[in-house]
């Protein structure tokens, strides 16, 4: 497995580097496209939608919203509403990580509409926050600097819970997470913040509010891949796909991006770095 892993982060992640740092947004968003709908599609099939056609027509459902948010609506309404509903996300897992969900709120998980309308609607935030900064000055470099947080916080998280791991995190929802892993994700991704803007990642912010979102985005982050992890229990699912060998599926793979590129690009916007 161990193998399998390494094989395919060597392969896709030369890729994604090359992509976000040399491609055209216009070009780069095809990609993304894909990437959405490969996820999509798994996201799908956890929540029981095995309907090729009405798989379809959702998914076509997910690029439209991106296609008329991008042309008609305000960014600034778009970063809000990806805020409420990442901070609502959140508000859940922290409420309800021990003790599992509530009834009425365990049912909402399981009925399908509520696992469609949060993929199209998840989704299409995320393809629209990440064209929006990657099309900014920094933006492939901030990008970059999101992903790369990202997988720092994941290997810091995984090293440091394994090790020190002892207080759960949210044991109803995912029960290897730790707080200990936690802080050793934040703690490996402080790094990076100091390496990122010692290399002007940063562009107008100051370090402290630059250490600030790299805190917040890999909090959200975490946040993101706990959320999926509920709708996976929900439906009792352990992978959303097998599509990348020795990882699972994309959304695995993504799961934490969904959450942290929006809210990474509305903490820019709001300290006046966008």
């Amino acid at each position: 497995m161990l193998k399998q892993r390494l094989i395919t982060a060597a392969i896709l992640i030369p890729l994604v580097v090359l992509g976000i740092l040399n491609l055209q947004t216009n070009t780069l968003q095809w990609f993304v496209a894909l990437v959405v709908g490969l996820a999509a599609w798994e996201w799908f099939g956890i929540i029981g939608l095995h309907d090729i056609t009405k798989r379809l027509i959702w998914l076509a459902a997910i690029f439209l919203l991106a296609s008329l948010s991008t042309s008609y609506l305000p960014i600034g309404l778009v970063l809000v509403v990806s805020v409420v509903l990442w901070l609502s996300a959140a508000t859940i897992i922290l409420k309800y990580g021990h003790q599992g969900l509530p009834e009425r709120l365990a049912a909402l998980f399981r009925h399908i509409n509520f696992g469609i309308a949060s993929a199209v609607i998840l989704l299409a935030l995320f393809w629209i926050t990440l064209i929006i900064l990657h099309q900014t000055p920094l933006g492939p470099q901030q990008l970059l600097y999101v992903l790369v947080s990202v997988w720092l916080a994941d290997t810091g998280g995984y090293f440091a819970g394994k090790k020190w791991g002892k207080t759960p995190l949210a044991k109803a929802v995912s029960p290897n997470k730790t707080w200990q892993g936690v802080w050793g994700a934040l703690g490996l991704s402080s790094v990076w913040a100091i390496i990122a803007f010692a290399l002007e990642f940063g562009g107008d912010l100051s370090f402290l509010a630059w250490w600030l979102l790299t805190i917040l985005t890999v909090s959200i982050s975490i946040v993101g891949d706990l959320f999926e992890s509920l709708f996976k229990r929900s439906y009792n699912v352990k992978d959303s796909g097998n599509l990348l060998p020795g990882h699972g599926g994309i959304l695995d793979r993504i799961d934490s991006l969904i959450a942290a590129v929006p809210i990474f690009v509305a903490g820019l916007a709001l300290g006046g770095g966008l």
